[in-house]
Parts: C-alpha cells; sequence; structure tokens
C-alpha cells in the first residue's frame, strides 16, 4: 500500500469522504439510483435505507445491509458487505 493510502478497517470508513476531510466528518453522498441519508444520533451513525453502496478506493462500489434498527433509521456499525443486489 503506498503512503498516504487508508485501510478500509470498517463499515463506516466506506461512506466518508476522508479524501477531502482528512479527520472523516464528512459523509459521501449518495448519487443516481440509490440515495441514502446519513445522520448522528446519540453518538451512532444512522443510516436511512437497510441497503446501500459505499465506495472504497478508486470509488469501487461497495454494498452493505444493515441490519439493525436505531432511530427510524439503521445503525451504520451494523453493515454487512453484500454482493449488488439483482432488480427485481
Amino acid at each position: 500500500m503506498k503512503e498516504g493510502q487508508r485501510k478500509y478497517t470498517g463499515t463506516l470508513q466506506y461512506f466518508h469522504n476522508y479524501e477531502h476531510d482528512p479527520e472523516g466528518h464528512k459523509h459521501c453522498k449518495s448519487a443516481g439510483k440509490h440515495p441514502y441519508r446519513i445522520r448522528h444520533s446519540k453518538g451512532k451513525h444512522i443510516i436511512s435505507h437497510t441497503i446501500a453502496v459505499g465506495h472504497g478506493k478508486g470509488r469501487k462500489p461497495q454494498w452493505f445491509r444493515f441490519k439493525k434498527r436505531l432511530d427510524g433509521g439503521f445503525d451504520m456499525a451494523s453493515g454487512v458487505k453484500i454482493n449488488k443486489p439483482t432488480s427485481s
């Protein structure tokens, strides 16, 4: 790994814009067909949808399913990697 590249150590890193905010306070925004919102509540990150796509290095898409309901959304810490969902 090149110096300065970050390791993805958890679900939240796929949804934070570290390239433009090294402290990781800025969330990535969803675009296109897969909208979601991220907000903070009681020290946790809450995402609006049970399935969402984040991105890794080089903007490579990574899909997640969030299992734990929390405060009108889903606890992002409960996210698990999944394959891209198929259209129904």
